[in-house]
């Protein structure tokens, strides 16, 4: 009798436990991709420093907007130029290579501005929030964090939250 009691509890505590545990995960799958974008903005500092240009490429690298995963090891030129890359990278050529959570990309690139993106799959595609929408982290040439829908690709707005994110 005590036995299932025990039982009992624990079932409780893991249903109440599970939501929060997705939560926690999905955070920490975003904190990925505000890394990378951290990294682009190194890179592409790094590269003004030398040419005095920002630089961006169109195609995203690494998850694409359908789920699937495109141009890790066959990288835009303009990717290559600053140094970035996904490394290892499963897009077909290495099966057991980790499969990238965000795709990114750098728009706008001017002789004075650029703006990194790291965008979700959508839906079946997301793997950070399974079945949600896509969301979009961006970070600018003044290191401001920010987010954007998949159409903008021009603004800053406000972060993606975890909480707003991964409704489901």
């Amino acid at each position: 009798m005590e036995l299932m009691i025990v039982v009992g509890i624990i079932g409780v505590l893991a249903t109440l436990a599970l939501p929060r545990f997705k939560l926690f995960q999905a955070k920490a799958k975003m904190g990925e991709a505000k890394n990378m974008l951290s990294h682009i903005y190194t890179l592409e500092q790094s590269y003004f420093l030398e040419s005095n240009d920002f630089v961006g490429w169109a195609a995203l690298v690494g998850r694409q907007e359908d789920g699937s995963i495109a141009n890790c090891n066959t990288l835009p030129t303009e990717a290559q130029q600053i140094g970035f890359r996904i490394d290892p990278c499963a897009d077909g050529t290495q099966t057991s290579a980790p499969t990238p959570r965000y795709g990114y990309m750098v728009t706008n690139a001017t002789p004075t501005t650029f703006l990194g993106f790291a965008a979700s799959g959508a839906d079946d595609g997301n793997v950070t929030c399974p079945g949600n929408p896509a969301h979009v982290f961006t970070i600018d040439e003044q290191n401001r964090m920010g987010g954007a829908g998949l159409g903008v690709k021009v603004a800053l707005g406000p972060e993606p939250i975890v909480g707003s994110v991964c409704a489901n």
